[in-house]
């Protein structure tokens, strides 16, 4: 079975993250990490990651170098920058290391609600399809 990884320092993020997964009642389980040592550490534990939501600014080094790593491990990974920060260059740097989506969480709340579930949807489909 998939599983989703939340790599995020932000308790208040993954909170966020994870009630917005559960209004799709998509039973997937989800790993979390909040720090770049925890989320590789988990990488390399779980075989099943099929899909990610990873912060851009998470001790110790940043959001790239996790989706990076997380592509040379499981590279059909699905993964979406999450920051709060909607600066492009860190957008362009996480797209280069193999990030499909960005989404902002500095958005007016109903914009970026709206962006997570229709992400969370097309994943849904993809693994149903698999």
């Amino acid at each position: 079975m998939p599983s989703l990884l939340i790599a995020d320092d932000s308790p208040v993020k993954t909170q966020l993250l994870r009630s917005i997964l559960k209004k799709t009642s998509w039973q997937i389980p989800v790993l979390v990490a909040s720090s770049t040592e925890q989320a590789m550490s988990l990488i390399d534990e779980h075989r099943d990651i099929s899909f990610a939501f990873v912060d851009y600014y998470i001790p110790s080094e940043n959001g790239p170098a996790i989706i990076g790593y997380l592509k040379t491990e499981h590279p059909k990974c699905r993964i979406a920058l999450v920051s709060s920060s909607d600066n492009t260059e860190n957008r362009a740097e996480a797209q280069e290391k193999g990030a499909e989506a960005f989404i902002c969480t500095s958005w007016a709340p109903d914009r970026t609600e709206k962006a997570l579930l229709d992400l969370i949807k097309s994943w849904r489909e993809d693994a149903r399809a698999q």
